[in-house]
């Protein structure tokens, strides 16, 4: 009965030290894939971000200089509303009073 017993633990010990290996085995190549996989599309997604961050500065950029450039009144739209120009400078004012100022990085 002895012999069984120490030959049954023996058999279960060889098979848990197969499974835990088995299992190891499959972490490493899970962790393996995703690594790359995740970097792989990190690399896609962070250019993404760049060129839409780029994008947006770029539109930001023009929209400031187009306001720069052009006085009240320049487009026509104001005159073809029946909007005076001391009608538009007012709005002008009460807009700007609530604007953010301006700061360079």
């Amino acid at each position: 009965m002895d012999n069984q017993l120490i030959v049954s633990l023996i058999v279960s010990g060889i098979g848990m030290l197969i499974l835990f290996l088995a299992l190891a085995v499959l972490y490493g190549l899970m962790h393996l894939m995703t690594a790359l996989i995740k970097d792989r599309a990190g690399a896609g997604e962070q250019g993404g971000r760049v060129r839409v961050r780029q994008a947006a500065v770029i539109a930001v950029a023009l929209a400031r200089a187009e306001l720069d450039l052009g006085p009240i009144g320049a487009s026509g739209v104001e005159e073809a509303a029946g909007v005076s120009a001391w009608w538009a400078l007012h709005h002008q004012r009460q807009l700007a009073r609530h604007m953010p100022p301006r700061r360079g990085r």
